[in-house]
């Protein structure tokens, strides 16, 4: 079967399969080049490349071009002949919009926009030559179609994404015969989500798609709690129907898969890794830092009330942030990632421009009080950003602490995966890359290694993988389990 074939063991210890069209054989477990964007992570990048690992995944948008540069640059003195790179393009900056045909792209948010034009899939593919310092790229993909569908500015209907999609497949196939691209593909966060409001559907892609030989891959997340891709029961289907993986293999496509650690579970991300934590990140310990923080902060907004009177109150009201964190703790320490978010991009931007327009109105309304104002603003914007450093830590304890329980739970679903894994440095990773490995339908999982110790939990769980594979019944036991 076609299947069989594709899966390769190999004599470097790490797990191949092969491409059906392009015949090329890449490491089942794959670079992820997302948030790459240093010298560190080029290390990590030459470690993973060393011990074998030969498919590496990067986004003209990632880290605002920044992933591809590293990666160029790396590969430039490394043997390349057995590498496959895959890049994508779709996402537009504010930039990338001046003097374009506003009809060639969709608005998604304030500042990000969207394209399937190949107006503009010819200047991403130009500039990801360029800083992959390369003359080919092996696979390129169209980066989440479906944000398409959700446009801002436009009404912008399924049939209409089909049929951009046609042009763009047209575009690249012509790329192809020119040798500038390998192949192409669709990376879409909904094609496995049938049910979803922006569902991408692979057999109308096939459809749009003339030369089906040119369709070489498809990447969709997959992780533990993110099934939907291989297992029908988690999407609610009677077993006869396909899933997006069945169809794939059908049509000899390639599926790789991404998010293998950075699951969407109940609407929040969870982060699937379970390191031991420093002696100073001590819950208990970190918990009595906040509540000394906390009081610190109070303090401060007391003495706004008492020794600081403003005479609008509209004003005063702004500095409240101790009282509204306080409220909100036990939300907030629930989901790292969320909160992180929150604390960042909506309190401290808020913080710093009241604190701006408190410093306009002590010095235009109260000069003699100018310098206890500073001294105030001063310590008040330290102990707002010590507050939400501590409280994003303190989220992420949380969530090591619950990761702990789920890995716990599958050394008790699993013999195989309840093994030591003495060496590792997050042991929940290694068993969530493993369980995914078991699935022969997928082709490579994308994982982020930017990190040397996440290179070698990759290369642990690549190696056992061949070495202590896990039982049919065993995979079974987790996807069907009601837990996940």
């Amino acid at each position: 079967m076609l299947l069989q074939r594709r899966l390769l063991s190999t004599s470097t210890q790490l797990p191949k399969a092969l491409i059906p069209k392009t015949g090329k054989r890449v490491t089942r477990l794959g670079f992820g080049g997302y948030r790459v964007s240093n010298e560190s992570h080029a290390n990590a990048l030459r470690t993973a490349i060393q011990a074998g690992v030969n498919i590496i995944d990067t986004a003209a948008n990632f880290e605002n071009g920044a992933s591809e540069t590293v990666i160029g640059n790396t590969l430039a003195d490394l043997d390349t002949s057995d590498l496959t790179v895959v890049t994508k393009s779709g996402y537009l900056t504010q930039n990338d919009i001046e003097g374009a045909n506003p009809s060639d792209y969709v608005q998604i948010n304030p500042k990000s926009f969207h394209t399937l034009a190949p107006s503009f899939l010819e200047k991403q593919i130009e500039t990801s030559l360029q800083r992959l310092k390369t003359n080919k790229l092996d696979i390129f993909m169209i980066n989440a179609p479906e944000r398409m569908l959700m446009a801002k500015n436009k009404t912008y209907g399924e049939n209409h994404l089909y049929k951009d999609l046609a042009k763009s497949f047209r575009y690249l196939d012509d790329q192809v015969a020119q040798g500038v691209i390998g192949g192409y593909g669709v990376c879409s966060n909904t094609m496995a989500l049938p049910s979803a409001q922006d569902h991408v559907s692979l057999p109308r892609v096939l459809e749009a798609c003339e030369n089906h030989n040119n369709l070489v891959a498809i990447q969709v997340p997959f992780n533990i709690f993110e099934r939907e891709a291989i297992v029908p029961n988690a999407l609610g289907l009677a077993s006869p129907e396909k899933t997006v993986a069945d169809v794939a293999e059908e049509h000899g496509i390639y599926l790789m898969a991404n998010r293998p650690l950075n699951a969407i579970a109940e609407g929040r991300i969870r982060v699937l890794v379970n390191h031991v934590v420093a002696d100073n990140e001590n819950p208990n310990q970190m918990m009595e830092r906040i509540s000394q923080t906390f009081q610190h902060v109070a303090e401060l907004e007391q003495r706004m009330m008492t020794e600081l009177p403003l005479e609008e109150e509209a004003l005063t009201a702004k500095f409240v942030w101790g009282e509204i964190l306080s409220e909100n703790l036990n939300r907030l320490s629930q989901n790292h990632f969320a909160t992180r978010h929150y604390l960042t991009k909506a309190v401290l931007p808020a913080l710093d421009r009241d604190l701006g327009n408190l410093r306009h109105y002590a010095e235009t309304n109260a000069p003699e009080k100018a310098v206890a104002f500073e001294d105030w603003i001063s310590h008040y914007r330290k102990g707002i950003h010590d507050l939400a450093d501590d409280i994003v830590a303190y989220a992420y304890i949380d969530t090591l602490r619950k990761n702990g329980e789920l890995d716990r739970i599958l050394n008790a679903m699993s013999p195989t995966l309840g093994k030591q894994h003495d060496k590792a440095h997050s042991p929940l990773s290694v068993k969530a890359l493993r369980l995914l490995l078991a699935e022969p339908q997928i082709g490579t999982v994308f994982t982020g290694m930017r990190d040397i110790a996440y290179v070698q939990d990759a290369l642990l769980a690549a190696r056992k993988s061949i070495e202590e594979p896990m039982s049919d019944e065993e995979v079974d036991t987790i996807w069907q389990s009601p837990i996940f």
